[in-house]
């Protein structure tokens, strides 16, 4: 195997931002449901986004596992190819068949990026001897990959306006730019610094990095996080259609004004995530993660008091605590999970965020009740998803002064 040069490894830091951009410009967010809606029966609809969550996470670890054992480059190609041709799929199909098969692949592709894309990036540095500029390098990236996001959702928004398909083509074509540009990189990590063991067998090493009483807490951070944020994206929706209902010229489900609202999250999450290492400097490790959470928390309690404009307007500033938090949470998880490890811990960072967040679903429902989505349902759904945030946001508070930052 030829030797890999530091311009190589150059290089990939010059083109992974561009790639990370172009397979998260997700086109079709405005609009996803509302082409799936259009070709199939409601619950068909539900089955299909649960049967998308099932692949997601039954291929979490293995993907992860793939990666530490056969390479970052390897896994981010596949993730590029899958994506561009679930995409592919989504645009032609008529069917649930198709749009299932489509699902299938997309939960493949987004878990072989889910923790190589971090991985990879922290990689190419450890390679060169530069770790110390991973944060800034990676809150560039985070805050360059929110904006190729906005742009996306006000782009897919205008033209799902004509045609509720074409933004999935845009997405497909975006996917296999990517997959061009990491076949213009090289595999940062050597043969003896990947997983030599079974499955099982990373699985179980994987949990003994737990040990570390640090990393348990910020496993703690990564899946409040996680549950956190999506708490707004459930309900920003019937939100915005209670706040205007019955307003002359109003469609709540517009593609158009899904992808404006869309644009502004992304943009405020673009410019949280420029800032959050200058801010992790200030605030120091802890209370960054700290305070993130809170703001994650107060953003739900919005939704859960009252029925307003000012509500819509905090709920556009959802992505900002994401922002603050996903460049120096990235940061201090890679240099504490050795090169072997690094993508199947990630990947079961994230699986487990996904559990949680699952898991506070199913309670929510036993408390709304089967009535249609009205303010009331609503406000249920946040007020409880508060009292679980808060709750889990004391004991993350209770705890930190046993964390120590490695700064």
């Amino acid at each position: 195997m030829p030797m890999v040069t530091d311009a190589q490894l150059e290089k990939n830091l010059r083109l992974y931002p561009w790639y990370n951009v172009a397979l998260e410009s997700l086109f079709w967010a405005p609009v996803f449901i509302l082409l799936f809606s259009s070709k199939l029966s409601a619950s068909d609809v539900l089955l299909l986004e649960s049967l998308y969550y099932v692949a997601v996470v039954l291929l979490e670890i293995p993907t992860g596992f793939i990666s530490d054992k056969i390479g970052r480059r390897f896994s981010l190609l596949v993730a590029a190819a899958f994506i561009g041709v679930s995409n592919l799929l989504f645009f032609v199909g008529q069917d649930f068949a198709v749009f299932l098969a489509a699902k299938v692949l997309m939960a493949f592709g987004f878990t072989c990026k889910s923790g190589t894309d971090a991985s990879f990036h922290y990689d190419t540095h450890q390679a060169l001897g530069r770790t110390d500029g991973f944060g800034d390098a990676e809150a560039k990236v985070s805050s360059w990959t929110f904006r190729g996001s906005a742009a996306a959702a006000l782009l897919g928004g205008l033209v799902g306006m004509t045609s509720l398909a074409i933004p999935f083509a845009i997405t497909s074509a975006t996917a296999f730019a990517a997959f061009g540009l990491m076949a213009m990189c090289v595999e940062p990590t050597r043969f003896g610094e990947r997983s030599e063991v079974p499955l099982g067998t990373q699985f179980f090493q994987v949990l003994g990095e737990l040990k570390d009483r640090d990393l348990r807490w910020l496993l703690g951070v990564a899946v409040m996080s996680v549950v956190l944020v999506h708490v707004p994206y459930e309900v920003y929706q019937p939100y915005i259609t209670l706040l205007f209902e019955g307003s002359i010229g109003f469609a709540g489900e517009s593609p158009m004004l899904a992808g404006i609202h869309a644009f502004v999250v992304m943009l405020f999450g673009s410019w949280a995530a420029g800032h959050s290492m200058a801010i992790r400097r200030k605030l120091g490790m802890v209370r960054t993660f700290l305070v993130s959470t809170l703001l994650q928390n107060l953003v739900i309690l919005v939704s859960a008091l009252f029925l307003h404009p000012v509500g819509l307007v905090v709920l556009a500033l959802r992505n900002g605590p994401k922002g603050m938090y996903t460049a120096p949470l990235s940061a201090e998880v890679n240099k504490r999970i050795p090169t072997s490890h690094r993508a199947t811990y990630l990947s079961l960072q994230s699986l487990a965020g996904r559990l949680a967040f699952g898991t506070l679903l199913f309670m929510i429902s036993t408390v709304v009740g089967e009535g249609r989505v009205d303010w009331s349902a609503v406000s249920k759904v946040s007020e409880f998803s508060f009292y679980a945030g808060m709750a889990g946001w004391i004991m993350l508070l209770l705890t930190a002064k046993f964390v120590r930052d490695k700064s």
